[in-house]
């Protein structure tokens, strides 16, 4: 009996002893601070020549602002201007810039809003400003403007370039 208890405490000394010596992958060494905005000003500056090759090639004539958006106002609209608190109504379709629709007003309804309130698109905050009631434009926004490094986790993949092609609806 005795004999039976020593070998079931020693193998349960065994299992815990084996089971307690996990090795951990060796850690890569966090990059510094420098290497990481190195890195990022390169995909600023990659995504930055491919939105121009694009907007050449789709005949936009483009004006980029210094926070990284291209505009393209193809109407000027007449009526209200917008202002930062301003409640805003659009038509939209956002697509990346293979063409690949995402979301559109038609699909998903019209997008209600208050400018400069924190939306979950920067770019729409910045460039709306610009505009006015009856507005149309397309924006070709950079990824760190739009859903960041890991999309909307939804329907738009990490680190896309979108298109906006917006209609200025209503302002309030």
């Amino acid at each position: 009996m005795i004999t039976r208890l020593l070998r079931i405490l020693f193998s349960l000394a065994a299992i815990i002893a084996l089971a307690s010596c996990t090795s951990e992958p060796p850690r890569r060494p966090m990059p510094s601070r420098d290497r990481l905005i190195d890195y990022n000003r390169q995909l600023v500056s990659r995504d930055s020549a491919f939105i121009v090759h694009y907007c050449a090639s789709q005949q936009l004539d483009s004006v980029p602002t210094r926070e990284g958006l291209w505009i393209t106002e193809t109407k000027v609209g007449e009526g209200s201007a917008i202002s930062q608190g301003s409640v805003v109504t659009l038509a939209y379709r956002i697509s990346d810039i293979t063409g690949k629709l995402y979301y559109s007003s038609d699909n998903d309804g019209v997008k209600r809003f208050s400018v400069g309130a924190g939306n979950d698109i920067m770019a729409l905050d910045l460039a709306l400003p610009m505009f006015h009631k009856g507005s149309v434009a397309t924006l070709i926004v950079m990824p760190d403007l739009a859903y960041g490094l890991h999309g909307d986790d939804d329907r738009i993949g990490m680190r896309r370039i979108l298109r906006y092609d917006i209609e200025v609806l209503d302002v309030q």
